[in-house]
């Protein structure tokens, strides 16, 4: 069927007016105006009030880990059994304490009753809860809400593989202090890149430097006040206030993203629209999807393959490997297998059966927008009848 995880967005025009970008010996090509035009149109387009544009997703979860570490530093961190290796190594390396818990069949986000016992126990020492919007389905943000006052614990999103996901009407990441990505493989794209997004004026400043080596000049290239941060012991031009890093992207990453994001509502539709074909053909006995949730709008990421039995998933794996139909697990599968993360899961394996579950049973296929209909239905139709 020669079907892809994802192709890039780019048309040859685009490619021409990158190209013309690069050309122009006016033009720099290292972060600059173009990057501040990319954070400006992604916050409006958010709706949170500022966005801070990075080298890519991991890189977004890694200055909230070191925010967190360096501005609200408790013992533990509360993270799914199921999510990307870098939506928790950050954390890790940083010195929390993962606690790892399992999944929702509901919705892929943490199970709410996990959570909600371990904050019974915990939430003292709880610095963050990091849930993670997996494969593109969104999670129910007005219990995290309720959780975040009821216990007083900080709530931050890893939304990388769902940009476009809304919570009664408004865009997920507008909520919370989230990460997203804009790399080649997801829903938006700058090529590599990663953004994140808050609704607070200090932690806005202090990703700035975090991104930028933690410069106090980061702020003043932003028309942002640096007197009360400011050295005088050392030049203003290497005034480094925390323990930063490298997280800059470039203009030309951004280029290509103010392209991408001009056919953001295209990609909406056509994502939701192909999904639905999916969701509509697939035999609810041998597959499970999760149901529509009140106040939820999925914009979904790939197509996930959940099965009724390993047997059907080996038979459909087959299929995909004699069809040239490219495929990967439900993203890290259940984290506890993991070489590098097993060490932290609790050895009680039944804490973590929805992952499990997830990790025995599922795998995913490509969804983007110049997929064709037809290769859906042909998929679906020979997939029932395994």
């Amino acid at each position: 069927m020669n079907w892809p995880l994802n192709i890039d967005n780019f048309t040859k025009k685009d490619r021409q007016n990158v190209c013309d970008f690069i050309l122009d010996k006016n033009n720099r090509l290292t972060q600059g105006s173009k990057v501040k035009e990319f954070e400006q149109k992604m916050s409006e387009f958010i709706g949170s009030k500022y966005s801070v544009f990075v080298s890519n997703g991991s890189a977004a979860n890694s200055i909230l880990a070191s925010y967190n570490k360096d501005f609200n530093n408790k013992k533990y961190v509360v993270l799914p059994s199921t999510t990307w290796s870098t939506s928790c190594s950050p954390w890790i390396r940083e010195g929390f304490i993962p606690i790892f818990v399992d999944i929702s069949t509901e919705d892929f986000s943490i199970d709410k009753d996990s959570l909600i016992s371990i904050l019974q126990n915990y939430s003292n020492e709880i610095s963050c809860i990091f849930p993670t919007s997996l494969i593109g389905y969104t999670p129910d943000i007005g219990f995290y809400k309720n959780i975040s006052q009821k216990y007083g614990v900080e709530v931050m999103f890893d939304n990388c593989e769902n940009t476009f996901g809304e919570y009664k009407n408004k865009n997920i990441s507008s909520y919370f202090t989230s990460t997203t990505s804009t790399y080649f493989g997801h829903q938006l794209q700058s090529v590599e890149g990663g953004f994140i997004f808050t609704n607070k004026q200090e932690e806005y400043e202090k990703f700035l430097m975090y991104r930028n080596h933690g410069m106090a000049r980061s702020l003043s290239a932003y028309n942002l006040k640096t007197e009360s941060i400011s050295n005088p012991q050392v030049d203003p031009f290497f005034d480094f206030n925390i323990l930063g890093n490298n997280y800059r992207s470039s203009e030309i990453n951004a280029v290509f993203g103010l392209m991408d994001l001009q056919r953001a509502e295209e990609y909406k539709f056509k994502r939701l629209e192909l999904f639905n074909i999916f969701k509509n053909n697939l035999n609810k006995e041998k597959f499970y999807l999760p149901k529509t949730r009140e106040n939820c709008l999925d914009i979904n990421f790939c197509l996930p393959i959940i099965c009724s039995s390993k047997e059907i998933k080996n038979k459909c794996l087959d299929f995909c490997k004699k069809n040239n139909i490219e495929y990967r697990p439900i993203i890290s599968g259940f984290l506890g297998y993991q070489t590098a993360f097993k060490k932290f899961f609790d050895k009680k394996i039944d804490l973590y059966k929805n992952s499990i579950k997830l990790h025995d049973y599922g795998f995913y296929v490509g969804l983007f927008s110049k997929l064709e209909k037809e290769k859906i239905e042909n998929l679906t139709e020979i997939f029932n009848n395994i």
